[in-house]
Formats: C-alpha cells, structure tokens, sequence
C-alpha cells in the first residue's frame, strides 16, 4: 500500500525525487528486494536536483542484494565522475576493493574446500595450502591484509583488521571462529 501511495505521488509530481528514494527504502526494508530497491534510488539520482549520494545508496543496495557487477559499474561510475569530490571517489575506490575481496573470497573457498575434502588435518593455514601446491603463499586482499583461514572451520574471509571490513552485509560470507 506504501508503494501505491507513493507512485500516485508520483503521478501528481513526477519531480519528487524523495518519493522514488521512499519506494526504494520499502523495496529494502519491508520487501528485502534490493534489484528493485537500487532501481528505485537510481531513478531517484536522475531526477534534477537529487543528492549525489542517491548513486552511492544505489550501488551499495546492489551489492547488498549480490549484485556485484553492477555495484560495480555504479561505483566505477562514481569514481570516475568525482573529480571534484575526493571524499567520494576515495569511498568509491573502496567500494570497489571490497567487490573485489568478496570475488577473491569466493575463488579462494573454492580452494580451500576442495583441500580439505581431501582431508588435510587441522588446523587449516595458508601455509599448509601452499606446501600442498594449491598456492602461492598467503593471499592478500586487495588493501594489502592476508585473508584470514579459519583453522578449524577452513571458512576463508577479509581479515578483522583489514581497511576493506565490513564487507557489504548480506554478501559477506559467515565464519565460524
């Protein structure tokens, strides 16, 4: 009902870049719908007169709901239009790295996982990894922190001092410590 409120608002104002930002927060509050809620709030950027940090809730609603590529090409976008915003472009260029460290979460747990289903013992270490040829050495995220290897769960994810911490929240892969 909010959301048909809203659109006949819409409908008498067209303009109303709030409305089109309220639509999109009950798509992400009340519906956990955040392909429709980042459409919302990039609708609501376009409008003439709308704050620039509708772009940055938009991208960060997208990779909210795992949507990585296009968090990605809203952030990169960001970036390289904040010439005169280094605040912004310094936040987009994180957002960025983050994308990346989830990428490389992913590929590195496939690694893992496929390790210890042939059974290493405990507790799981990069080290063990690399002595077994599976890699190089101990990984880095893109801020330059080691990932972190759970040694019992063998759960891989940033590390807790890493810069890029949090991770964008419902992508974040859960650990066991």
């Amino acid at each position: 009902l909010a959301i048909e409120l809203l659109e006949r608002g819409l409908e008498a104002r067209p303009d109303n870049w709030q409305y089109m930002q309220d639509i999109g927060f009950v798509h992400y509050w009340s519906r956990q719908d955040y392909v429709a809620a980042a459409e919302w709030f990039e609708r609501a950027a376009g409008v003439p007169g709308a704050p620039w940090w509708l772009r940055s809730l938009a991208a960060t609603t997208r990779a909210a709901g795992g949507d990585r590529a296009g968090a990605r090409a809203l952030w990169t976008a960001l970036r390289d239009s904040a010439t005169d915003n280094e605040w912004l472009r310094n936040d987009a260029t994180r957002r960025l790295q983050q994308l990346d460290a989830l990428d490389a979460v992913d590929t590195l747990q496939r690694v893992v996982d496929a390790w210890v289903a042939q059974g290493p013992p405990k507790p799981y270490t990069w080290e063990g990894l690399a002595r077994a040829g599976r890699l190089r050495g101990v990984p880095a995220d893109p801020a330059g922190a080691p990932f972190y290897l759970g040694p019992y769960s063998g759960t891989v994810d940033v590390a807790d001092d890493s810069p890029l911490r949090p991770l964008p929240a419902d992508s974040a892969p859960k650990r066991a410590r």
